[in-house]
């Protein structure tokens, strides 16, 4: 394909989904928030394209969308996560085969300036859009304005898994990742979390178990421990995510 045909081809995709608000990024919402799309050059690091949406959402011309501008008007005090979660975003892709890029997107949220100075918490979702046999050669980037459904201030890093893919949630760190993918429970430990599931108390497992309440909670605090939760909520949604219960 020509480079013009090429960009030409970019551009009318990413006014597409902007247009269809993309069920292939955000199957999991049903809310109709503002958002628009760029696709990304990997190789020669630029933005190529950018959607028209850019300027119902931030108030700018797509064509002055660059890479410079987009890093310009991200928050300053999220400018640091900003990049702490686009490295662990690589590091993770480059843990991946490469016929499995495709199978994942990566999500995170940071703050951008509009062109009317006021700032809105963006979630931007990342997806392969071009590969070669070996590297990702260009993706494919949505920026959704989540200002008014996000209420924790936190920035957060997911990566989100397709076509039964496990996914990664709340990533602060490579051991995240690698202890998170490397989770392996005892028979008694899937026990214990499959009652924990169906809403068990502790001392109603002990009693479907038959062991003593300490045990029980000797176990639940190992779970918490080995998976790098503080609650039984936040236990039950990895193991879920992870497809281990």
């Amino acid at each position: 394909m020509e480079w013009n045909e090429f960009l030409k081809t970019a551009h009318e995709l990413t006014n597409r989904l902007s247009v269809a608000n993309s069920r292939e990024f955000n199957d999991h919402l049903d809310l109709k928030l503002d958002l628009y799309y760029f696709i990304y050059d990997c190789i020669n690091p630029q933005i190529i394209t950018c959607s028209d949406g850019i300027s119902n959402v931030l108030g700018y011309n797509p064509i002055d969308f660059t890479l410079e501008k987009f890093f310009d008007l991200i928050h300053p005090d999220d400018k640091d996560i900003f990049m702490k979660h686009e490295h662990l975003a690589l590091d993770f892709c480059l843990s991946l085969e490469i016929e499995k890029q495709k199978d994942y997107k990566i999500i995170h949220d940071f703050r951008m300036r509009k062109s009317d100075g006021y700032y809105l918490r963006i979630m931007q979702q990342t997806a392969a859009y071009e590969i070669s046999e070996s590297a990702v050669l260009k993706t494919i980037i949505q920026h959704m304005d989540i200002t008014n459904i996000k209420a924790s201030p936190v920035p957060e890093l997911h990566f989100i898994g397709r076509n039964g893919h496990p996914s990664y949630y709340n990533i602060e760190t490579k051991a995240d990742i690698v202890k998170r993918s490397t989770l392996k429970f005892t028979k008694r430990e899937l026990e214990i979390l499959n009652l924990l599931d169906q809403a068990n108390t502790s001392e109603e497992i002990a009693n479907k178990l038959f062991i003593s309440i300490h045990t029980v909670r000797t176990h639940r605090k190992n779970l918490l421990h080995k998976t790098g939760c503080e609650n039984t909520i936040d236990l039950l949604k990895i193991v879920k995510t992870l497809k281990l219960l």
